[in-house]
């Protein structure tokens, strides 16, 4: 029997006067969901996954979000973006208010290299 699990989101959601803040909310064998809080003036260092796909779901705020090869582009609440096995991409707040998303991982272990500016 497959069980069934609902989560409330915005309890997970953490924030830092420093730095972007992820919290890791469930792992299983099939998946890994974080969510980020981001507020402005932070970065999502831009990266890649070699082992998997990487999709943000943007819950609240605004995001430019880094495509990798100098591209960017707004990501905003109710919008989702996906990052292929090995595509660089990350984000940067440049807005006035905060921004939350939840990053889901297509396996628990894709792996996470930092990526040349």
């Amino acid at each position: 029997m497959i069980k069934s699990i609902i989560l409330a989101l915005e309890a997970y959601v953490r924030f830092s006067d420093r730095v972007a803040t992820v919290t890791q909310i469930i792992e299983t064998e099939n998946a890994s969901i974080a969510i980020w809080g981001v507020k402005p003036g932070q970065i999502v260092q831009g990266h890649f996954h070699p082992d998997g796909q990487d999709t943000w779901v943007m819950l609240r705020g605004t995001l430019t979000y880094y495509l990798g090869n100098g591209e960017s582009q707004s990501l905003n609440a109710g919008e989702v973006a996906i990052a292929e096995k090995n595509q660089i991409h990350g984000a940067v707040n440049e807005n006035s208010e905060d921004a939350v998303f939840v990053s889901i991982y297509s396996a628990p272990q894709i792996g996470y290299k930092k990526a040349s500016p």
